[in-house]
């Protein structure tokens, strides 16, 4: 019986969770942003759908601690994957809330915003890669 009571807890604590990220991701536009790049805007439910899906098989990885076999270029792919989305998420999400035109102002900046963009998203996957070749290999 206290098993069911734990289980039942958890998957509605994960339930929560997950919403709430969800709603943080949709609340930045993430996703239309993606679909808005690459020109794929009849996808976005597709891409919603992945989204779920990867946190759900990531989820019961973690939770059962099943193995994960490929070795160095799994790592390297997850890394690179794991840290885009990372760092697409960090500046879709600093966007929203106006840091780069108030970083701009106040250096002084006028131009570049592409590079700095770009800087951005390469630091988060490249720390990514970093810490998943350290951890796993």
């Amino acid at each position: 019986m206290i098993m069911i009571l734990f289980i039942l807890a958890g998957l509605s604590a994960g339930a929560i969770t997950s919403t709430g990220l969800f709603a943080l991701i949709s609340s930045i536009k993430l996703i239309n942003r993606y679909a808005d790049v690459t020109g794929t805007n009849n996808y976005v439910f597709l891409y919603e759908e992945m989204i779920i899906a990867g946190a759900t098989i990531g989820n019961i990885v973690s939770i059962f601690q099943l193995p994960v076999h490929g070795g160095l270029p799994l790592i390297i792919i997850f890394g690179l994957v794991s840290g885009i989305f990372i760092g697409t998420f960090f500046v879709c999400l600093a966007e929203m809330v106006k840091a780069l035109p108030v970083f701009m102002h106040r250096t002084g900046i006028k131009n570049c915003i592409g590079f700095i963009v770009l800087s951005i998203a390469l630091g988060k996957c490249i720390g990514q890669l970093f810490y998943y070749l350290k951890l796993y290999a």
